[in-house]
């Protein structure tokens, strides 16, 4: 079932996108929001392999997924903030470039996407790979 979840979450996306698929990739958003969430799962001392491996692996004992399972929650978190402080680099960069219109829609894109970008990690990736884990825990 959690595969079909996620063909239907997918597919609703992209039939709601339609043909503007383009407009929604912007590589400094994603790197803000990844970076941001490994650099954070590093500093908490958090083990991302034991992450994937509680959650690919059939035999985890319930102890590895519940540490799993919480460095899952670090990552969801990390990466809600990671959208958070995305809007405020766009922002910050909008308003340096107010008197030039054509310089405002990077500083746009990086604000509207990384958000996007942050909620699509933080509640369509690592908070169901956090409740299964738990579920097994």
């Amino acid at each position: 079932m959690r595969i079909v979840g996620l063909v239907v979450v997918i597919a609703g996306m992209l039939v709601a996108i339609g043909e503007n698929l383009t407009a929604f990739v912007d590589p400094p958003s994603l790197i803000i929001v990844v970076t941001f969430t490994l650099g954070v799962l590093w500093l908490s001392g958090t083990s991302i392999p034991q992450m994937f491996r509680a959650l690919f692996s059939r035999d985890a004992s319930a102890e590895e997924c519940a540490a799993a399972a919480a460095g899952w929650g670090v990552a969801c978190k990390a990466a809600h903030a990671a959208g958070w402080i995305g809007v405020l680099i766009g922002a910050v960069i909008i308003l340096k470039n107010l008197d030039d219109i054509g310089a405002i829609g990077p500083g746009l894109a990086i604000c509207i996407l990384t958000a996007l970008y942050g909620l699509f990690v933080a509640y369509g990736l690592c908070m169901p790979c956090q409740r299964y884990l738990e579920s097994r825990a």
